[in-house]
């Protein structure tokens, strides 16, 4: 679970603690929650360790392996220590343990939550409704008006539309949304639609969606959809007039033009290439993916030209990337 590095918080400053001491505290400590509270007898070295510590914890985007009763410990660990108002969380629940965890979590504030990444999953997907859970578990958050990166992942297949939960996060810069296996309906949780909405949205990420894919963006920059493996057939429309860089994976067809063609005329093959341009790469490819990519497509925007239903920036470079069969 990636969670991205933000700037220095008020603790950080108010205790004086550069990017180096900061870096040492986050190599001894970590933010895995499972493991900080059994680190916790560090705190008796000394008083000004101790206040150093929460500080820290209360300026990082914890993470936790949430497993019902046996977490209970560590919430209340929490809330002696006062960090019932969090900058960050990154929560991984089984979706039989949301019950507990709204319980356990109801008392937090989060008006104060900068990043928020849930994983809500279960070990065989099936048409049970977890709906009204999950739509529990959203309402602890509604208050984040200061989101501003927002990660979801559901395996469940609860029919939840995410546009009422969205519509919360009026701040939110990046949304990286992945429901499982793949739903055979356009974008049946609305999350992308919700996504047009969100006035300051700048990077998108969606996986496991089937069919065509369309967006209208005033502010976004990033769109990525190249998780979305043989399932994503077309961009048949795409306004989004900021847009500074699209990924995708072929076989695809963008702005009625096809993938393979684009491929043909712009793919480079090379290894050293397709190398040196990963080591570079923001988003994430997994290492045996990488293997397999047979070439890598810097298309200029400018190829499309002419068409009214493809409108980028005018300097957004579209990443076409293709696999070997």
């Amino acid at each position: 679970m990636i969670i991205e590095t933000m700037g220095a918080s008020p603790q950080q400053r108010a205790l004086e603690m550069d990017e180096v001491l900061f870096t040492i505290y986050g190599f001894a400590l970590g933010t895995n929650m499972n493991t900080i509270v059994k680190k916790m007898r560090m705190c008796l070295v000394s008083l000004h360790f101790k206040k150093c510590f929460i500080a820290y914890l209360r300026s990082v985007p914890l993470k936790l392996r949430y497993n019902g009763h046996k977490t209970g410990p560590i919430v209340q660990w929490m809330k002696r220590y006062d960090m019932t108002r969090l900058f960050g969380l990154a929560a991984y629940i089984h979706v039989n343990n949301l019950v507990t965890f709204n319980r356990d979590f109801s008392g937090f504030d989060f008006s104060n939550l900068s990043v928020l990444d849930l994983t809500i999953y279960t070990m065989n997907p099936s048409r049970t409704n977890f709906s009204k859970k999950v739509q529990r578990l959203h309402s602890l958050f509604t208050e984040a008006a200061s989101l501003t990166h927002l990660t979801l992942s559901d395996n469940t297949l609860s029919n939840v539309s995410y546009e009422d939960f969205l519509s919360h996060f009026p701040i939110l810069k990046s949304l990286d949304v992945d429901f499982g296996s793949p739903a055979n309906a356009e974008d049946p949780d609305g999350a992308s639609r919700a996504s047009e909405e969100a006035l300051h949205l700048e990077r998108l990420v969606r996986h496991n969606l089937y069919g065509n894919f369309s967006l209208c963006s005033e502010s976004l920059k990033i769109l990525d959809v190249h998780s979305m493996t043989l399932l994503l057939d077309s961009i048949p429309f795409l306004d989004c007039p900021c847009l500074e860089e699209l990924i995708c994976q072929n076989p695809i067809i963008i702005g009625g033009i096809s993938g393979s063609a684009l491929a043909e005329e712009y793919g480079n093959s090379n290894r050293e290439f397709i190398t040196s341009f990963l080591e570079t790469f923001e988003h994430k490819i997994s290492s045996s993916d990488i293997e397999t990519i047979a070439s890598i497509s810097i298309v200029p925007p400018d190829c499309i030209e002419g068409n009214d239903s493809f409108q980028v920036g005018s300097d957004c470079r579209i990443i076409l990337i293709t696999f070997n069969d």
